[in-house]
């Protein structure tokens, strides 16, 4: 294995463990529910996160030296006050959000909403973690971590703490506690959304990609290819059909996927769990990429799920994510593209 490669996993698990140990080290205790509708930044060497207390603990905004949001995130819903409940539907916020998997037991360990168990749904998610309000435990200028409320639909509390370091990387981790009277069995999922024409890349073999289009009435496939051994998706606008949309189900080589804007690259590491660790219907890396006629309404996912577990009352599981920004100033070809990072 090249060694920057072997580097690269190593300085992950070291950012994660000195970023416990900072964020451990001097943080101001706020343990207060936040009642305003607000964003909570936090900033470190150049790097500005934003997080929706009041919307799911969502991360809605990520920049480096005052650059754009590299997050899809429409900054008019921000503020927003929801009532949830059970029934609360999705709501668009988008940015970078937890969820748990398998997605087809989502409201299947639950009896609090009998319809959507019968129908076996796959959609919404659970209001209350993704979209409930959650309490500032521990805030300063560069980290903060924060707790949801119980949910009788996935059984659980979810908690996240989310620091940048002072080298600028962020660290994302979750941990899920199983606040119920039964055993719940899931994975962490990490979602995070920016624009549908930010180009991703994943090294992996062509024999460990699943690619799933969407196709109906509406839907085509969207294009991809590999480059160098990176998947990639080719967002396109629909030509036919009012949509594009695909799934990829991924086991890569290293675990980390890259995207790019017109001026940066965001690389997002994680543990490489054992492939048979994750749920059968899910992948260790997922990409999902969708476009429509409005360009602004296009959207891509870079997911990573932790391995799946039974998770006994009153234990818990965790998942992390290491966020690193680089300038950007190459052509926009995919060639450059892999080449940068092949660069690093």
């Amino acid at each position: 294995m090249n060694i920057r490669y072997i580097l690269l996993i190593i300085l992950c698990g070291i950012a994660a463990v000195i970023t416990v140990v900072y964020y451990n080290f001097t943080p101001c205790i706020n343990n207060k529910k936040m009642n305003s509708n607000s964003i909570v930044y936090i900033e470190n060497a150049g790097v500005r996160v934003g997080v929706l207390p009041h919307l799911g603990g969502t991360i809605v905004f990520l920049s480096k030296d005052n650059s754009p949001n590299m997050l899809k995130s429409d900054s008019a819903l921000w503020n927003t006050a929801l009532d949830i409940s059970e029934h609360t539907d999705f709501f668009p916020i988008q940015g970078h959000t937890v969820w748990v998997g398998p997605q087809s037991q989502w409201w299947m360990q639950q009896s609090v909403h009998s319809s959507r168990k019968a129908e076996q749904a796959l959609w919404p998610p659970d209001p209350y973690i993704t979209l409930g309000a959650y309490t500032v435990l521990t805030q300063n200028d560069w980290s903060v971590s924060l707790t949801s409320q119980h949910s009788d639909v996935w059984g659980v509390t979810m908690e996240k703490e989310i620091a940048v370091n002072p080298d600028g990387s962020v660290f994302v981790q979750v941990t899920l506690i199983n606040s119920s009277q039964d055993i719940v069995s899931w994975d962490i999922w990490h979602n995070t959304r920016m624009h549908g024409y930010s180009k991703a890349y994943v090294q992996a073999r062509k024999e460990h990609v699943r690619v799933v289009p969407v196709r109906n009435d509406t839907c085509t496939d969207m294009p991809y290819g590999f480059v160098n051994d990176y998947f990639t998706y080719k967002p396109q606008q629909p030509d036919s059909t009012t949509s594009r949309a695909s799934k990829a189900f991924i086991y890569p080589e290293l675990p980390v996927m890259y995207a790019f804007t017109p001026t940066h690259m965001l690389s997002i590491s994680f543990e490489k769990h054992i492939k048979n660790q994750i749920h059968p219907e899910q992948a260790l890396v997922e990409l999902y990429t969708s476009t429509e006629e409005s360009q602004e309404h296009a959207l891509l996912e870079l997911e990573y799920h932790s391995a799946y577990s039974h998770i006994g009352p009153g234990d818990s599981i965790q998942a992390w994510e290491v966020w690193n920004i680089e300038e950007y100033a190459g052509e926009q070809t995919e060639q450059a593209h892999v080449s940068f990072i092949q660069s690093l």
